[in-house]
């Protein structure tokens, strides 16, 4: 099944504004003022790197129950209930479906793991990670999702657990087609969070995109490592308004692949 409510756009504008001058935006400050303003930087960072996917590297989990290949699908599951790998297999393929239309290679195998805990991780709201060295993606069961209560400001649903696992999976398919060696968390969370509200249930993406009154990024100056980690749902919702309004959002994705966009 085709994966839902995304949409294309035939020609490329990688560049939608230009980057205003350095001292436009950071006019000289006193001295006490710069100090604190370090300090509430790194205060802000501490409170959002759970946002961050890096923060994943250190996560254990109990041992999955079962193991499933996803019908037609290079995907595997493990999980403990069946319930949750056959959403997981959703969830993949939606993500797969949209990534491979954007000319991303999704041919490798992608491994799943649905589990009860992620211990040690940096917030309680962590809902899931992408494990770069195993190449494993790992989300919350559904039990457990659902004691977050609300995410993205609405009720917790199976729809919105789906899309939890579309975007992991495409972190696991982004992180196999970057054409540099070290791509800016921005640049990865861009094209998972992208992928993540193209393919969800349109009536569920209109709830989230209306909790949400930010703007549309104005261009890449303004999709930074310290705002992505300040609020990273909000990033999310920005960065997918930014794509709909490029005249080409498969050739800007492209263009973050290759370290052209979103670069540091």
């Amino acid at each position: 099944m085709a994966p839902r409510g995304y949409e294309t756009t035939t020609r490329t504008t990688l560049s939608a504004a230009k980057k205003p001058p350095p001292d436009s935006r950071f006019p000289i400050l006193p001295g006490f003022v710069r100090g604190w303003a370090a300090a509430l930087l790194i205060a802000t960072v501490a409170i959002g790197l759970w946002c961050s996917n890096l923060s994943c590297v250190a996560f254990k989990s109990e041992s999955p129950a079962e193991q499933i290949r996803c019908s037609g699908q290079n995907v595997v599951v493990r999980a403990q209930e069946r319930t949750d790998a056959l959403l997981a297999c959703e969830g993949a393929r939606d993500a797969v479906q949209f990534l491979a239309s954007q000319d991303l290679d999704a041919t490798g195998e992608i491994a799943i793991e649905i589990v009860p805990s992620l211990t040690r991780a940096v917030s309680v709201s962590a809902a899931g990670c992408y494990l770069e060295p195993q190449r494993l993606a790992m989300v919350l069961c559904y039990s457990e999702f659902r004691k977050l209560g609300s995410w993205f400001g609405i009720p917790v649903d199976r729809s919105l657990h789906r899309s939890l696992v579309s975007h992991e999976v495409a972190h696991c398919v982004a992180g196999c087609n970057f054409r540099i060696a070290a791509p800016a968390i921005q640049a990865k969370e861009y094209i998972a969070y992208i992928t993540q509200f193209a393919t969800m249930e349109p009536a569920l993406r209109e709830r989230i995109l209306s909790h949400f009154q930010g703007e549309a990024f104005a261009g890449d100056w303004q999709m930074g490592t310290t705002i992505y980690m300040f609020d990273c749902m909000a990033f999310g919702v920005r960065a997918y308004r930014h794509f709909l309004k490029l005249a080409d959002g498969r050739a800007y994705l492209q263009a973050i692949l290759d370290g052209k966009a979103l670069a540091e």
